[in-house]
């Protein structure tokens, strides 16, 4: 019967000698099975298409806002259940469970060796059944505080967030993923109720697999599992609300004062629009590779900065690409952020003027589709690749073409859109 209303859709890279089925389950939720032969290794993804940055949207025409900070409370809440804690049951099963929230994603799993079919079905119950009880939640609340307090005293996050919202006027990307003590202290049961209700329906998930398994019998399993626990009711009608972002930062300075031995520096630069699907995976591919060239371990700037004693070992750049939003970072702890700062900037306004060289370019494209390759070397590689994908909206397997295909031109041209002078926000933390 599963057979016959089931359709599973095998997905193959000829470039990656790699192959994924996809299938949409009964109760409306999507699989994606990445098979791992030979890997007794075996995971699991529930990933919700909702993160931090989903706190207004609008339903029948009705504008709706919650507190900032409630996914990651929801994520929180999750295990929670009138027969006790779920991960409980992983662990007594010798399983390895955890959950993240990002500004767009929130995801649980486990990864094991054996039991795989008990170890899904309570991934799925955990995922799929709310309960909200105003003690546990209220008891959670505390947790998550402290939890908000401790990564005040953390230079990385803070001076991480810092930059944020210096960058950003308007996106709730400038809003703390955990919220507020404030924010949490309005979390109620009603709310988590009405967010799972909203974002955790099964139309709104994707189940990710990977292991030694026999696609049909994934399938299998899969559907009937997240039909024994997916509720009953439609899927909910929600638009999500986004302000219209500006192109210029928020400020172009922030400074805080911590308790740290050295001063440190961030640089954001941002991408206020962003375009869709695998145009900005292209993007992302770009803007990694331009500052790989420009500021890698074996870059010419690296180099100078590390011999003048600007930067430490934990200087470094990279670039941040999901659905609505985009932002290059630069930095790490120095004697000197002022000079730091003006040493990156003089670096970026050479490198506008002169280009990449072609063959530098040639080297960390190589270096970028290694690392690609890489990930599928192993279960959880592969499952991380494609819930990546999913937060860009793009086809995974069109990366390899994409790095192929870059040239020069299109990386210089990276570097004038996005590293410029007008286009950054400084986060500096100086010792108390």
């Amino acid at each position: 019967m599963i057979a016959a209303k089931l359709k599973l859709k095998a997905v193959r890279s000829k470039a990656l000698k790699e192959v994924r089925h996809e299938a949409l389950l009964s109760c409306g939720m999507k699989l994606i099975f990445a098979p791992r032969a030979g890997f007794t290794k075996k995971i699991a993804f529930v990933v919700a298409d909702y993160g931090s940055t989903d706190s207004t949207w609008l339903h029948n025409g009705k504008r709706v806002t919650v507190p900032d900070g409630i996914a990651h409370f929801l994520e929180h809440q999750v295990f929670k259940k009138a027969h006790g804690d779920l991960s409980d049951a992983f662990t007594a099963r010798g399983a390895y469970c955890n959950a993240h929230t990002s500004h767009t994603q929130t995801a649980y799993y486990f990864e094991c060796v054996e039991q795989f079919e008990e170890n899904l079905d309570t991934l799925l119950e955990m995922a799929l059944t709310p309960y909200f009880d105003k003690k546990l939640v209220d008891t959670e609340r505390e947790i998550i505080i402290q939890e908000i307090n401790q990564y005040r005293d953390h230079p990385g996050w803070v001076g991480f967030q810092q930059m944020l919202e210096a960058l950003y006027v308007k996106h709730p990307l400038r809003i703390d993923i955990a919220g507020t003590a404030e924010t949490v202290g309005e979390v109620t049961p009603e709310l988590l109720a009405m967010c799972h209700g909203t974002f955790y329906h099964p139309t709104n998930l994707t189940l990710v697999i990977t292991g030694d398994f026999e696609p049909g019998e994934v399938l299998k399993l899969a559907d009937r599992l997240a039909d024994k626990w997916a509720p009953a009711t439609p899927a909910p009608g929600f638009t999500r609300v986004r302000p219209s972002e500006p192109k210029k930062v928020a400020k172009h300075k922030a400074v805080r004062r911590m308790f740290i031995q050295r001063p440190r520096l961030l640089l954001g630069f941002k991408d206020a629009q962003q375009p869709a699907g695998d145009a900005l995976a292209l993007r992302d591919v770009l803007s990694s590779l331009a500052l790989d060239a420009l500021f890698s371990k074996e870059s010419e700037a690296y180099e100078q900065l590390y011999q003048t004693r600007l930067i430490g070992g934990d200087f470094g750049a990279g670039y941040q690409a999901e659905a609505g939003f985009g932002y290059a970072v630069i930095g790490g702890e120095t004697p000197d952020a002022g000079k730091l700062e003006a040493e990156v900037i003089k670096i970026l306004k050479q490198a506008r003027k002169r280009g990449i060289d072609p063959d530098i370019l040639e080297r960390k494209r190589r270096k970028y589709l290694g690392q690609f390759l890489r990930a599928f070397n192993e279960p959880e590689g592969t499952a991380y690749a494609y819930i990546g994908a999913l937060g860009q909206g793009s086809e995974l397997f069109d990366v390899p073409g994409m790095i192929d295909k870059i040239t020069v031109r299109q990386v210089n041209q990276r570097i004038n859109e996005l590293l410029t002078p007008n286009n950054y926000a400084a986060s500096v933390l100086l010792p108390q």
